[in-house]
């Protein structure tokens, strides 16, 4: 009787072990799916006058970076963004986007409305709506909307461009670490764009 309550008794810790495990993998599985990220374009700048820059433009599978002249002390970048249902994300699907534009912009409001402005289109090749690229599939849309992401600009710092399952996204590096060998996140751009590292 006592041999037969042990093994009742092991046999409830391995299979509450396991159901743990399950949570525990689970859990992680969830949020990295939710979380996911990733990088849609590389730019830096250049001055080359009061509040006009070069913007130097990188985006997936282009050798050549694109080159911008923008006005103003921010930049900023649109993009048509679906948002697909959280089950969808889990199960290994990802937003989908188009980038749209690419424009500078002032933090003054007044500067804004009345100094020089330019915008740049990024989807020129593209037609249509990426909501209605899903069409066939809307069973998975959560909802479709604009995004933008827009910050300072720096002549010292590059900037990438992420891809979140809720939006566009950026954050900002030292220029040079996107050209050295050993710059982790720079690597990584190179490595997700399935490009080889500078050497």
């Amino acid at each position: 009787m006592k041999l037969r309550v042990v093994r009742v008794s092991f046999f409830a810790i391995v299979l509450l072990s396991l159901a743990l495990v399950v949570s525990i993998a689970g859990i992680v599985l969830t949020y990295t799916r939710l979380t996911a990220e990733m990088p849609v374009a590389q730019v830096r700048f250049e001055q080359v006058g009061p509040e006009e820059f070069n913007a130097y433009l990188r985006l997936p599978g282009e050798d050549i970076p694109r080159k911008y002249t923008i006005y103003g002390d921010q930049w900023r970048m649109d993009a048509q963004f679906v948002k697909l249902k959280p089950w969808a994300n889990i199960i290994g699907m990802d937003a989908r986007y188009r980038l749209d534009r690419f424009e500078g912009r002032y933090a003054d409001i007044d500067r804004q409305n009345n100094g020089p402005h330019r915008a740049y289109d990024l989807a020129t090749k593209y037609s249509g709506s990426v909501g209605a690229w899903l069409l066939p599939w809307n069973f998975l849309m959560d909802a479709q909307y604009g995004s933008s992401t827009y910050t300072d600009i720096s002549t010292q710092n590059s900037f990438i461009v992420y891809r979140s399952q809720f939006g566009l996204l950026v954050r900002e590096q030292p220029a040079d670490a996107s050209q050295s060998n050993a710059g982790g996140i720079g690597n990584l751009f190179h490595w997700l764009m399935g490009e080889d590292a500078p050497q």
